[in-house]
């Protein structure tokens, strides 16, 4: 859903009159999330969602006692006919259980070949790599359950160094719940963060960063608000 242009005045303005929110500095580095902001994640995994729920399986991913008992836990709660169309339906718990089971046998593949939003590589990666500013990729892992098989760390590094000109300074795995250590660098520069998460962005602004909120698919949204902070 995109913000109306009203209101996304109305927030700049907001962010602007808040004498807490930091001022961007020459200094301040560039965070951007990956999942959600340059990674059409929800596409990707509702069509793993949805072919594991209709008899597929994992190419060389042996089906566990727990998978079967997750699948189960997924029919019983919506139906053997069920199948998942938009982003809240990934958040059912059962739902995100499994998926996140499913992604974890193997995250390294399924990470490397998902989508790009078309608008992120168009207009987001260019101005963000435009400004001059050191600019990081920061990326939640997926922990894999078996240590021979691709990494979630690796599966991304492999889409960036795909799909990503120029590319970043370095890519960054981290935890949500850790991002906010990157937040401000020597105690006295707010960094900036892109992510679609908002209790990331939320802890980031809390730890004396410049967190700002996207909407996927929303890149000259979140472009506006940068430049209106003076990126």
């Amino acid at each position: 859903m995109r913000v109306r242009e009203s209101e996304l005045r109305s927030l700049i303005r907001e962010m602007l009159d808040d004498e807490s929110f930091p001022a961007i500095q020459p200094s301040s580095q560039i965070y951007c999330d990956m999942d959600g902001v340059l990674v059409n994640f929800e596409e990707a995994a509702i069509g793993l969602v949805n072919s594991l729920l209709g008899g597929a399986s994992l190419p060389g991913v042996e089906i566990t006692k727990g998978y079967k008992k997750r699948l189960r836990k997924v029919i019983d709660a919506k139906g053997p006919n069920w199948r998942a169309t938009a982003r809240p339906d990934l958040d059912i718990k059962p739902v995100r259980d499994f998926m996140m089971s499913a992604i974890g046998a193997n995250p390294g593949p399924v990470f490397a070949e998902m989508k790009p939003w078309p608008d992120a590589l168009d207009i987001l990666w260019p101005f963000l790599t435009g400004t001059g500013r050191v600019v990081d990729v920061l990326s939640a892992p997926i922990r894999s359950r078996d240590e021979d098989v691709m990494s979630a760390k690796e599966g991304k590094e492999l889409w960036v160094a795909r799909w990503l000109r120029p590319l970043p300074n370095s890519v960054i795995m981290s935890p949500a719940v850790q991002k906010a250590n990157y937040a401000m660098r020597d105690g006295t520069v707010p960094n900036i963060l892109i992510d679609d998460k908002a209790a990331t962005i939320k802890s980031w602004n809390a730890a004396g960063g410049i967190g700002i909120l996207h909407v996927p698919g929303g890149s000259a949204q979140t472009i506006s608000i940068l430049k209106e902070l003076g990126v």
